[in-house]
């Protein structure tokens, strides 16, 4: 669960650095584990993680209050499956310092893998609210929380924290990852969501790293079969006639023009039942039904057509927004909820959408709705203050 690793560069203190370099500097004692450290760091980079948890231990004997030494020799037992012995190790760093960010997020990780969801929640909240620290820092945390909320099966919770990461970071990889794992599974099936984080995340990462290894020639591949699969399967997709849906189409859209709506609607029906994968034609019938007919009947016709088009193009939020708000008319708020959750999905930062969602799960109602529905308004919250920054 490596939230990051940075560069070994990045963790050496001065006579670490010289020492790397080979350069001699007074004051730097052969004895003081800062030669170990940074043997350690080079061991780490290169995975060989046996000899860098050895040259880790060696420099936390030569000096106790590394705490850098300890957090390393943690995060290496952490890789080596010793949660025991990285428990012990992290309790030592955290001794010497409780409130350091990278402290703070081994302790967490070490105590989600250890079942301490409190504290675990308590030490990656600390981190993710913390204003002073870096937003780079802070994205840490609420993935680290997102996480946590993922085992907790807490689908919406999740998101949130990963959103709040992301938003923080868009470079943040834990976010993006498990984010895309959110929504591909049985939570959500959000499919294009999923394989656009995925896409973010492999760009990201190191070519060599095996998770993004496995997402590229894995579940990416994956993904993008199911979509195949799932437009091949729609009913009326084998006899599909793109031409006669294209002639068809123009002639609904001459008659839009004219006012002749009734006539419109009569044509893009006869587009999308000769093409059920045109977005254009179920969009318009869509349209269409919702101008022509304000019955009961004409207004679940619009609703299904509108539907029709979201499931054809999941990012058009428009769409999306147009639908979900047709069907809170009409009484449907879990249809609504559903809809507006999806717009999020595909354009978390857009307000409209968090709004309708917000206001579809008041309505569904029920204690645990209108928990997420107060965590979403936090989020929400959280975008406009920065907006108006």
């Amino acid at each position: 669960m490596n939230f990051s690793r940075s560069s070994v560069a990045d963790h050496l203190p001065v006579c670490a650095l010289a020492a790397a370099l080979g350069i001699a500097l007074a004051g730097c004692n052969p004895k003081d584990g800062v030669g170990e450290y940074a043997d350690g760091l080079a061991a780490y980079e290169a995975r060989s993680l046996e000899k860098a948890g050895k040259l880790f231990a060696k420099s936390v004997a030569y000096a106790p209050g590394n705490v850098d030494a300890l957090v390393m020799l943690a995060r290496v037992q952490c890789d080596l499956g010793a949660m025991s012995d990285a428990g012990d190790t992290i309790a030592k760093a955290v001794a010497l310092a409780p409130d350091a960010p990278d402290v703070a997020l081994l302790d967490a990780e070490i105590a989600l893998y250890a079942g301490d969801i409190a504290r675990a929640v308590s030490r990656f909240t600390a981190v993710a609210e913390d204003a002073k620290l870096d937003p780079s820092a802070r994205a840490l945390g609420w993935a680290g929380l997102g996480i946590v909320e993922m085992t907790r099966d807490r689908r919406d919770f999740a998101r949130i924290a990963f959103l709040r990461a992301i938003r923080l970071d868009r470079r943040n990889a834990s976010a993006r990852y498990h984010l895309g794992l959110l929504y591909r599974g049985d939570e959500y099936g959000y499919l294009d969501a999923a394989l656009e984080q995925f896409e973010i995340f492999v760009r990201l990462g190191e070519t060599a790293d095996p998770r993004a290894v496995h997402v590229q020639r894995v579940i990416i591949p994956g993904i993008k079969a199911d979509i195949a699969r799932r437009a091949a399967e729609r009913p009326g997709a084998q006899r599909r006639d793109a031409n006669a849906s294209a002639a068809a189409l123009a002639r609904a859209d001459a008659a839009w023009k004219k006012g002749s709506l009734k006539a419109a609607r009569d044509e893009y029906a006869a587009a999308y039942k000769a093409d059920v994968l045109s977005y254009p034609a179920a969009l318009g019938l869509a349209k269409a039904w919702e101008k022509t007919d304000s019955t009961a009947a004409g207004r679940q016709k619009a609703l299904d057509s509108y539907k029709a088009a979201c499931a054809l193009r999941p990012g058009a939020i428009a769409t999306f927004l147009a639908a979900g708000e047709l069907a809170a008319k009409i009484g449907q708020h879990a249809t609504a909820l559903e809809l507006y959750s999806r717009a999020v999905a595909a354009n978390p930062a857009d307000i409209s959408a968090i709004d309708g969602l917000i206001r579809a799960l008041r309505k569904v109602g029920g204690k645990d709705n209108a928990k997420v529905a107060d965590a979403y308004q936090s989020y929400r919250d959280s975008l406009s203050a920065r907006k108006s920054k």
